[in-house]
C-alpha cells in the first residue's frame, strides 16, 4: 500500500515532464498578457473574432504536425493552400449553387493529390522531404497562378456558411442561432479532431509515430514506411483543404500567392506545441496550443503599441523563447523524472 502514492508521484512527474505541459504553462502565460493589454479579450463578441483568426493556422499546424511525427516536413502546405482556393474559385459560379458542390469535389481531389505526390517523392523516391515539397511549393504556385493570375472569382452563396451561418440566403433559423454563438470555422477544427481521432485509433495512426521514431526499424518490422509516408501527406493535405474551405468563405475569393505567410509559422507552431523535429513524438492536439500560442504573439504585439518596423523581431524572439523554453523544460523534467527513478 505504501507504494501507491510513490506511483502517483511518478505518474505526476511523468505528465509534468511531457513537452505539452510546459507548451500549457507558456500558452496561460500568453492569454494572461493578452488580456491585460487587451480589456475586452473574453468578451463573446471578441472571443469569437479571436476564434475567427486563430483557427485557419491551427488547422495547418495540425495537418504539418501529422507529417512532423512521421519525421517529415511540408514545406509546401502554404501554397497548397493557395491552390485550393483559387481551384475553388475557379470551379464556382454565382447564381449557380451547384457549382459549389463540384468544386467542393474537384478541389478534394486536388488536395488528396498533392498528399499523393508529396508522400511518393518522400516515401517512395525517398528523397529529402524537405527538398521535394520545397520543389513543389513552386509546382503548386505556378498550377494557382496558371488559373488566377490576379487575386479574384467567384463563390456560391452557400459557401459563406463556412466563414458565417448569418450570411447565407434561406440558412434555417436553427443554424443561424448556433452560428451566432460557435464560429463555423470551429465546427472545421473539430471536424479535423475527428479526423485526426479516427485515424490515430487505427494501425495507421501508430505507425505514423512507429515510422517518426525509427523508420528502418520500422520497415524491418514489415511497416510499409513510404504507404505511411504517403497516408500522413493526405491526411495534412485535407487539413489544408479545410483551411482554404474557410479562407473561400470569408473573402469570396481566391489568390495564387495568400498561403505563403503560414508554411513556416506551421512548423514554428507545431515546435512550440511539443512536435519533435526529428520525428515520432508529440501530439497533434497539444499543436493546437502550439498554434495559438503563435497567434497570440501578433494579438500581443498589435495590443502592445510595438512598431511594425520592431514587431517582426519582437515575433521571432518570442517564438525562439518559447521553443527554447519548451525544450529546456521538457530535457530538465525528464532528467529530474530519471534522477528519481535512480536506485541509490
Amino acid at each position: 500500500m505504501e507504494s501507491i502514492p510513490g506511483n502517483g508521484r511518478s505518474k505526476l512527474r511523468l505528465v509534468f515532464a511531457r513537452p505539452e505541459y510546459s507548451s500549457l504553462v507558456i500558452l496561460i502565460v500568453m492569454v494572461v498578457i493578452a488580456a491585460i493589454l487587451q480589456r475586452n479579450f473574453f468578451r463573446p463578441s471578441s472571443l469569437f473574432l479571436t476564434i475567427d483568426a486563430f483557427s485557419p493556422l491551427i488547422l495547418l499546424t495540425m495537418g504539418q504536425a501529422v507529417v512532423m511525427i512521421s519525421g517529415s516536413f511540408d514545406l509546401s502546405s502554404g501554397t497548397a493552400l493557395s491552390l485550393y482556393t483559387c481551384v475553388l474559385t475557379w470551379v464556382m459560379k454565382n447564381g449557380e449553387p451547384v457549382t459549389g458542390l463540384y468544386a467542393l469535389l474537384l478541389t478534394l481531389a486536388v488536395a488528396v493529390l498533392v498528399g499523393v505526390i508529396n508522400g511518393i517523392g518522400a516515401g517512395y523516391l525517398r528523397i529529402s522531404s524537405v527538398v521535394v515539397t520545397f520543389a513543389t511549393s513552386f509546382i503548386w504556385l505556378g498550377v494557382g497562378l496558371f488559373i488566377r493570375p490576379t487575386p479574384g472569382g467567384e463563390s456560391v452563396n452557400w459557401f459563406n456558411a463556412f466563414y458565417d451561418f448569418g450570411n447565407v440566403k434561406g440558412m434555417p433559423a436553427v443554424l443561424s442561432s448556433i452560428g451566432s454563438v460557435v464560429p463555423p470555422v470551429l465546427i472545421l477544427v473539430l471536424v479535423a479532431c475527428l479526423i485526426w481521432y479516427i485515424v490515430s485509433r487505427t494501425k495507421t495512426g501508430r505507425y505514423i509515430y512507429a515510422v517518426g521514431g525509427n523508420e528502418e526499424s520500422a520497415y524491418r518490422s514489415g511497416i510499409s514506411t513510404a504507404r505511411i509516408q504517403i497516408l500522413a501527406y493526405v491526411v495534412n493535405s485535407l487539413f489544408v483543404f479545410l483551411a482554404a474551405l474557410f479562407f473561400v468563405g470569408q473573402n469570396q475569393s481566391g489568390d495564387a500567392r495568400f498561403g505563403d505567410p503560414f508554411t513556416l509559422r506551421t512548423i514554428a507552431a507545431a515546435v512550440v506545441g511539443g512536435i519533435a523535429l526529428t520525428g515520432g513524438r508529440g501530439s497533434v492536439y497539444a499543436a493546437i496550443v502550439g498554434a495559438i500560442i503563435i497567434s497570440l504573439v501578433n494579438k500581443i504585439i498589435f495590443f502592445a503599441n510595438i512598431s511594425y518596423a520592431y514587431g517582426t523581431f519582437v515575433a521571432g524572439l518570442i517564438v525562439i523563447i518559447a521553443i527554447a523554453g519548451s525544450q529546456v523544460y521538457t530535457v530538465y523534467s525528464r532528467r529530474a523524472v530519471a534522477a528519481k527513478r535512480t536506485p541509490k
